[in-house]
């Protein structure tokens, strides 16, 4: 097989960036397998020659040869370097080799996304790709909120009573996705309200492919049909999120206020994953169903899912506090949550196993360093979580936000020794906090909840416990 008889296989995504102050990077994503790789300098140079010829290497060994430094042969050691290049390329799955038909004729295999590995987030190979696009003020992930309309009743849900906003056309999704790709964004995520309630969702989910965009969807499956499930398949996402609220039927449907919904969103989870889609089960912990948590685990496993927990019931984004009364309160159920899989815990979409040890120099959150959020309206965001109008879409374009607004400079100024108590907290290596959940029960950024102390309270009794019988442990075999 020669090295240059390759092609790219299906679901491989590319971002290239060059900056002025001379820095070079590339992102690169297979889906299916979820293999994602971060190159910078030269390496960055030779991935983005291989993916823009969709997987010949001759470009790439041309600009070996023009800007290697060799000790003997170019031309061998040109090889060599390739070779060891493709080679690592291929065990990430970016890259396949030709195969030839009955017939000579060469193809590249198709790529079958895998139907045993789903996006686990607590394993993120993704950190030195946000810092690196925080550092350089870029705007690579966008949180499009396509709807606020749903056909679930969820008691916690933390959307205004009002739901039916005016909706960004698809013409005007069309737009705001060329103007994200144009500004290096890559990485999309698609939610609602139930994202599925739009009728032209077919036509959405296309653009993602149009603009090469790495997808994810938050929905709760109910509404998927088998248009919607080719359309899925068709641009290879990166993952499908789906709420489930427990692995029995009464108690999921006591919670969407939808009878058989349970039903309906594990039958489609089944049809997306014998389908290859990675699918993650996302469960909002309440007090009527973290008792049974073990037993959403359990479902997810047999799924062959993915999953996530996540403690932060918030107010609604209009100030009301009806949804707080479901928080998980009972210690004894936090202690057994925490001290059993503490790292499968989420706040929105950030692994809490990833916020320990901040310092009182830290940020608040990262709001905004590099990515908005969109609301149904045109209405832009820093984060879906954080309900701080920056702007409006289409008349207030995303990179007039992302350059002029005064928030981030403001907001990144923030550091937790400006917070009380927080900046004397002796918790504060186990805390979860999210100022978009504080703006929303108290109206202030700067207020933390009380829930909020509560869960680092909880957690950290259970991290220092385990570090004791840990360090017990080790004395008793030195």
């Amino acid at each position: 097989m020669k090295i240059n008889e390759r092609r790219l296989p299906s679901g491989v995504f590319s971002r290239y960036y060059a900056l002025p102050n001379g820095e070079r990077a590339s992102v690169a994503y297979h889906t299916p397998s979820q293999s994602v790789v971060f190159f910078e300098g030269d390496s960055a140079e030779v991935w983005r020659r291989i993916f823009q010829a969709d997987g010949q290497t001759q470009p790439a060994r041309e600009y070996i040869l023009q800007n290697g430094t060799f000790e003997g042969d170019p031309e061998s050691e040109a090889d060599e370097t390739l070779a060891g290049f493709v080679a690592d390329l291929r065990n990430s799955n970016l890259i396949a080799p030709l195969r030839a038909d009955q017939n000579g004729h060469k193809s590249s295999p198709t790529s079958e996304p895998s139907v045993k590995k789903a996006v686990d987030a607590t394993e993120n190979p993704e950190l030195a790709i946000g810092q690196f696009m925080a550092d350089h003020h870029i705007l690579y992930n966008l949180v499009l909120e396509l709807t606020y309309r749903c056909n679930e009743k969820c008691v916690h849900c933390y959307l205004p009573q009002e739901t039916r906003l005016p909706e960004l056309s698809l013409q005007q999704i069309d737009a705001l996705m060329g103007e994200f790709v144009g500004m290096g964004g890559l990485q999309i995520q698609l939610t609602g309200g139930e994202a599925f309630s739009r009728k032209d969702i077919v036509g959405i989910l296309g653009l993602t492919k149009k603009h090469g965009l790495v997808t994810s969807i938050t929905t709760n499956l109910t509404l998927l049909n088998d248009e919607i499930l080719d359309a899925i398949v068709a641009i290879s996402p990166r993952s499908v999120g789906c709420s489930i609220y427990a692995a029995r039927p009464e108690l999921h449907d006591g919670i969407t206020l939808v009878k058989g919904s349970f039903e309906k969103s594990v039958r489609a989870i089944r049809s997306l994953r014998a389908a290859g889609i990675p699918v993650i089960t996302k469960s909002p912990l309440m007090k009527t169903t973290a008792p049974h948590w073990r037993e959403i685990e359990a479902l997810a496993k047999e799924l062959g899912c993915e999953y996530q927990f996540d403690l932060s019931i918030t107010a609604k984004n209009d100030g009301k506090l009806s949804p707080l009364a479901h928080r998980v309160e009972d210690r004894e159920v936090l202690d057994d949550i925490f001290s059993s899989r503490y790292y499968k815990l989420f706040v929105g979409d950030e692994p809490m196993s990833a916020m320990i040890g901040p310092s009182p120099e830290a940020s608040l959150c990262g709001a905004g360093a590099s990515g908005l959020a969109v609301s149904p309206d045109g209405t832009i965001r820093p984060c879906i979580g954080l309900n701080m109008p920056l702007g409006q879409w289409p008349k207030n374009s995303l990179a007039e936000v992302w350059h002029k607004s005064s928030f981030f400079a403001e907001f990144g100024a923030i550091k937790l020794r400006d917070i009380s108590p927080c900046n004397a907290c002796p918790e504060l290596a186990f805390c979860s906090r999210c100022p978009g959940a504080w703006l929303a029960e108290h109206g202030d950024i700067r207020k933390p909840s009380p829930y909020t102390c509560e869960l680092a309270r909880a957690w950290a009794g259970v991290q220092r416990a385990n570090s004791r019988t840990d360090f017990s442990s080790l004395e008793k075999v030195g």
